[in-house]
């Protein structure tokens, strides 16, 4: 086989195989997703010290930013509990190792003897570093129905 013929047998080979890899990285992230989620009701500040970057910051919907010293006291804190803190809708894009993983995130808990029920909207950016995938930013919006749009 000449050259040219195995570098398009090659290159083809690359592209029936990219869809796999991309459906392994959907699959990573969201079980990376679901594990940093859980680690908030579990306390599990291992999993958020691998998952989240150490210049990670969180962009609430009111503009506040949180950062991951604040995130992790917060989760250590006998004042903050978490019930539920569980994601669905999850729509994932992979770009190389770059990804942005979009999802509802509904939380239901106690913070400092106020308790808390509601769905976010977030989205949240991840690099993979050595193999992992690790949360960079994320961006929490209040999750509102909207009706009647467009009429």
């Amino acid at each position: 086989m000449n050259r040219t013929a195995a570098a398009t047998v090659a290159g083809l080979a690359l592209l029936v195989a990219a869809p796999a890899v991309v459906a392994d990285d959907v699959a990573d992230l969201i079980a990376t997703d679901q594990r940093m989620q859980r680690a908030f009701v579990d306390r599990d500040l291992v999993a958020l010290e691998e998952i989240l970057t150490d210049d990670y910051v969180l962009v609430l919907w009111n503009g506040v930013e949180r950062r991951k010293r604040e995130i992790i006291d917060s989760v250590r804190s006998p004042d903050t509990r978490w019930e539920v803190n569980e994601t669905s809708g999850w729509q994932v894009r992979v770009h190389g190792d770059l990804a942005i993983v979009v999802a509802t995130l509904h939380q239901k808990g106690v913070d400092h003897g106020e308790a808390f029920d509601s769905n976010v909207k977030f989205s949240d950016t991840y690099l993979r570093e050595n193999g992992r995938w690790r949360n960079v930013h994320a961006h929490a919006s209040k999750s509102v129905p909207v009706e009647g749009a467009g009429s």
